[in-house]
C-alpha cells in the first residue's frame, strides 16, 4: 500500500509545481477577456474600425472567387481599378479566415483571427523561455509582461500591441507572436542539428509567419543570427541556412512574385522618425527601468541563454536609427525593441523574487517554496489590475470595433445606401467624398467594402500601396473631398476642385459618386456632367455622365517616353494634374517594336505633351469586364486602344499587341484582330515560385514520412526486445 501512496504524492507535488504558472495563465487571459468580452467577440456582427473594418473585401474575394480555384492570389477589379489581390499583402490570416469560414459564421472567425495574434503572444513568450531553458520562473513571467506590452497605449499604428491589431494590423499582430515561437524552437534546433520532426516544424513556423507580414519577416532576417550567440558552431549555422532555404521555398508562390513586382506597387516616401521619445516613450520608462535591473542581473549571473535577446535589443536600436528614407518606415521595427525590454523586464522580475520571499518570511513566515510559488500568480494578478486601471483606450476601441457596422446607430443609412448601390445598373465603379464624417458608420474606410456590401466596385481600398493606381486615385480624392487624406506619401496633390475631379471621374471611368459636404454637393448639383440620382440624408448618390466604358479607342496619337520604372510616377502625377493632357496618352518606352511607329519625348515633356490626332471612327462593342477577364469588339483594328484599368505583369492578351503601361497607371493595347481578350495570367516569378513551394512542401512530406518509418521500425524493434525470454542463470552457466 505504500508505494501507490508514494506515486499519489509525486503526482500531487507535480500537479502543485504547476499551479503558480496555470494561475498566472488564467490572470493573463482574464486580464484580456476583461477588454475582449465574449459577448462583443462572439455575437454575429460585421467588424468594423480602422483598417481593420476595409478588411472583409480582400476575405470575402478569397473565399468566393480565389479559393475554389485553389489560389490564394490574384487579380480584384473591386478596388483601384483593379489591383493584385494578397500579392503585395499578406495571405495567412485571410485564409485562416476561410478556414474557419467552413465549420463557424464568417463573422466570428473574422473576429477570431484578428485577435488570434493577441491571444497568442503571451503563449508564444511563454514557449520562447521554455525553449531557451532560461531560469524559472522567467518564462511565465515573459508572458505575463506580454501582456503588459499588448495594453501599450502610447502608439497605435506601428503593430503588434492592441490598438495596432484594432487599427488593421492584425497579420503583423500574429506574425509577430510566431517570430518568438520561432526564436525559441530554433535555439532548440540548432542545439542538436538534425533533420528531423522539429526542422519540418521550424520550416512550417517560418513559411506562416512571412505570410503573415512582410515588415516582420524583414525584422527576423537581422535577429535570427543572434541564435548563433548561445550556438557558435558551423552545424548550427548550416541549420539556420537549411530552415530559411526550406521556409523561403514554402512561402516562394507569394515571396517571388512580391519582391519581383515591387516596382508596380504605390510604395511610401516615409520619413523616419528621429526623435528620442519616439524611440524610448515616457509610458515605456518604468518597464524600461526593470529591464535594465534584468540586463544587470543578466550579466552578473552570466545567463548566456539571453544573449539572443540583447542581440535583438542591440540590432532593433542600430535598426531604427539607422533605416534611411523609403519604403520601410523605421516606426515599424520599434515593436520588437519595446517587447524585448518588456522581456528583460520579465527577467528582473525573475530575481525579484528572492526579495519577496525574504519579505514574506518577516512578515508572515512564509517558507521559500511558499514564497515562490505565490509570487508569479501575484505580480499576474497586480499587472493585469494595473494595466485594466491604466488602459484608457483599448476597452473603447475593442467595443467600437466588434460591435461591428450594425452596431452603430447609423446603420439603416449605411444599409440603405449600400442597399441602392447594389442595385444601379450597369455595375460600375463609385468614388467617395472621404472624410472623418464617415467614421460615423464604423470607420472612415465603411465604403471601400463596398464590394463586400454590393454588386458594384469602389476606387479606393485598405491595401493602397498594392496597387499602382493608388496616387492618382488619391488625387481624384484630393479634388473631390473636403478632408482628403492624401494618403500615399511622396505624391503633389492638388486643392478641392471638384470640377476638375469630375473629369478625371470621366477618364477613368467611374460613374458614380457618393458625397456629402456642402461645398462638392453644390458644384455636381450645377455641373451637367452630373445627375443626382438618390440622397439619404447629407449623402447624395451621383451619376456621372461622360463616361467612356473600360476600353476606348485613343483620339490622339500616344507619345513614348523612355525612362526608369521608378521615375514613371513622378512623370505620371505631372501628366495627371493637367486635364488637358487627359487625350493623349504617355507609353512607357521598354523598345518595344510595336511601339516604335508613335513619336518619343523626352521625360520633361510629359506635363505638355504633342497632340497628334488620328482616325477616330472606330468603336468599341460587346464590352465585358469579369474578375480576371476583360474581352471587347472594336472596328479600329490597328489603332491604340485605352483599357482603364490597373497595368500589371501579369495580363496578357489575346488578338492585340501589349499591354503596355499608359498613363497614368492603365493598360494600351493594339488590336490585330476585331475581337480582343485581356486576361490576368501568369509571369515567371509565379511559375518558379509555385515550383520552389511544391518542392519545399515534397521535402518536408518526404522528411516527415521517413522519420515516421524510423519511430515505428524502432518500436518494432523495441517491441521484439520485450518479448525475448531471459535466459535462466544455471543454464547460462552450463
Amino acid at each position: 500500500m505504500g508505494e501507490p501512496e508514494r506515486e499519489d504524492l509525486v503526482e500531487n507535488r507535480s500537479l502543485w509545481d504547476w499551479a503558480p504558472s496555470l494561475l498566472a495563465f488564467l490572470a493573463i487571459y482574464a486580464t484580456l477577456f476583461v477588454f475582449f468580452k465574449p459577448n462583443l467577440i462572439f455575437s454575429l456582427t460585421t467588424t468594423a474600425g480602422g483598417d481593420t473594418g476595409a478588411h472583409h473585401y480582400p476575405a470575402q474575394y478569397l473565399i468566393q472567387e480565389l479559393l475554389p480555384h485553389f489560389r490564394l492570389t490574384g487579380w480584384a477589379p473591386g478596388w483601384y481599378a483593379g489591383m493584385p489581390m494578397l500579392t503585395f499583402y499578406f495571405p495567412f490570416p485571410f485564409l485562416l479566415i476561410a478556414i474557419l469560414d467552413w465549420f463557424i459564421p464568417y463573422q466570428l472567425a473574422f473576429k477570431l483571427i484578428t485577435i488570434l495574434g493577441v491571444f497568442a503572444l503571451p503563449a508564444t513568450a511563454y514557449a520562447m523561455g521554455r525553449l531557451w531553458r532560461v531560469r524559472k520562473p522567467y518564462a511565465v513571467l515573459a508572458a505575463v509582461f506580454a501582456l503588459v506590452f499588448l495594453l501599450m497605449e502610447s502608439y497605435s499604428i506601428y503593430g503588434a500591441n492592441i490598438l495596432s491589431t484594432l487599427a488593421g494590423e492584425f497579420g503583423y499582430m500574429l506574425s509577430f507572436a510566431l517570430v518568438f515561437l520561432f526564436l525559441g524552437t530554433m535555439v532548440r534546433g540548432m542545439e542538436k542539428p538534425q533533420f528531423n520532426m522539429l526542422f519540418v516544424l521550424n520550416c512550417l513556423i517560418l513559411m506562416a509567419l512571412v505570410l503573415s507580414h512582410i515588415v516582420t519577416t524583414f525584422v527576423l532576417v537581422f535577429i535570427a543570427p543572434g541564435l548563433l550567440l548561445v550556438n557558435p558552431r558551423w552545424r548550427s549555422l548550416g541549420y539556420l541556412a537549411a530552415v530559411a532555404a526550406v521556409g523561403f521555398c514554402l512561402s516562394a508562390f507569394w515571396s517571388l512574385p512580391f519582391a519581383g513586382n515591387l516596382e508596380w506597387t504605390a510604395h511610401m516616401a516615409w520619413n523616419q522618425l528621429h526623435r528620442l521619445k519616439d524611440f524610448l516613450p515616457a509610458a515605456l520608462l518604468p518597464v524600461a527601468g526593470l529591464g535594465v535591473v534584468g540586463m544587470a542581473y543578466a550579466v552578473a549571473r552570466k545567463e548566456k541563454t539571453l544573449l539572443p535577446l540583447a542581440w535583438i535589443t542591440f540590432i532593433t536600436t542600430v535598426l531604427f536609427w539607422t533605416l534611411p528614407d523609403g519604403r520601410l518606415w523605421n516606426a515599424r521595427v520599434v515593436p520588437f525593441f519595446y517587447f524585448s525590454l518588456h522581456l528583460w523586464a520579465a527577467y528582473g522580475a525573475t530575481w525579484l523574487v528572492r526579495p519577496f520571499a525574504l519579505m514574506t518570511r518577516d512578515l508572515f513566515r512564509w517558507r521559500w517554496s511558499t514564497a515562490r510559488r505565490v509570487y508569479v500568480p501575484l505580480v499576474a494578478v497586480v499587472l493585469g489590475a494595473t494595466v485594466i486601471l491604466v488602459s484608457n483606450t483599448a476597452a473603447g476601441w475593442i467595443r467600437w470595433n466588434y460591435t461591428g457596422y450594425e452596431g452603430k446607430a447609423s446603420w439603416w443609412q449605411y444599409k440603405e445606401i449600400n442597399d441602392f448601390l447594389d442595385t444601379l445598373s450597369p455595375p460600375g465603379r463609385v468614388m467617395v467624398e472621404h472624410g472623418q464624417k464617415l467614421d460615423e458608420f464604423g470607420t472612415p474606410r465603411a465604403f471601400e467594402i463596398i464590394p463586400y456590401w454590393t454588386r458594384q466596385d469602389t476606387m479606393e481600398g485598405t491595401l493602397m500601396e498594392a496597387s499602382y493606381t493608388a496616387p492618382f486615385h488619391f488625387i481624384n480624392q484630393a479634388e473631390l473631398s473636403k478632408q482628403a487624406s492624401n494618403a500615399i506619401i511622396g505624391v503633389k496633390y492638388p486643392g478641392l476642385n471638384v470640377t476638375q475631379g469630375i473629369t478625371h471621374m470621366q477618364f477613368m471611368n467611374i460613374p458614380y459618386f457618393l458625397c456629402y459636404s456642402e461645398e462638392v454637393v453644390k458644384v455636381c448639383k450645377e455641373d451637367p456632367r452630373t445627375e443626382l440620382i438618390a440622397q439619404f440624408g447629407e449623402y447624395y448618390i451621383f451619376r456621372v455622365i461622360g463616361t467612356t466604358g473600360y476600353v476606348e479607342v485613343m483620339k490622339n496619337q500616344p507619345v513614348r517616353v523612355e525612362v526608369p520604372q521608378k521615375k514613371w510616377r513622378d512623370i505620371a502625377v505631372d501628366w495627371y494634374l493637367d486635364p488637358a493632357n487627359l487625350d493623349v496618352g504617355l507609353v512607357w518606352d521598354k523598345g518595344e517594336e510595336a511601339l516604335s511607329r508613335f513619336p518619343s519625348i523626352a521625360p520633361e515633356q510629359a506635363a505638355n505633351p504633342p497632340r497628334i490626332p488620328m482616325n477616330t471612327e472606330g468603336t468599341v462593342t460587346n464590352e465585358l469586364l469579369e474578375n480576371e477577364r476583360l474581352s471587347f469588339d472594336t472596328t479600329a483594328v490597328g489603332q491604340p486602344h485605352w483599357i482603364k484599368v490597373s497595368y500589371f505583369p501579369n495580363w496578357k492578351v489575346e488578338g492585340a499587341e501589349g499591354p503596355y503601361l499608359v498613363s497614368p497607371s492603365f493598360m494600351m493595347v493594339i488590336p490585330t484582330q476585331s475581337h480582343v481578350t485581356l486576361y490576368y495570367g501568369r509571369t515567371v516569378y509565379n511559375t518558379v515560385g509555385q515550383v520552389l513551394e511544391v518542392g519545399g512542401w515534397l521535402l518536408l512530406l518526404g522528411l516527415s514520412g521517413w522519420r515516421v518509418v524510423l519511430w515505428r521500425r524502432r518500436r518494432r524493434l523495441a517491441a521484439a526486445v520485450q518479448e525475448v525470454p531471459e535466459i535462466p542463470s544455471g543454464l547460462g552457466e552450463a
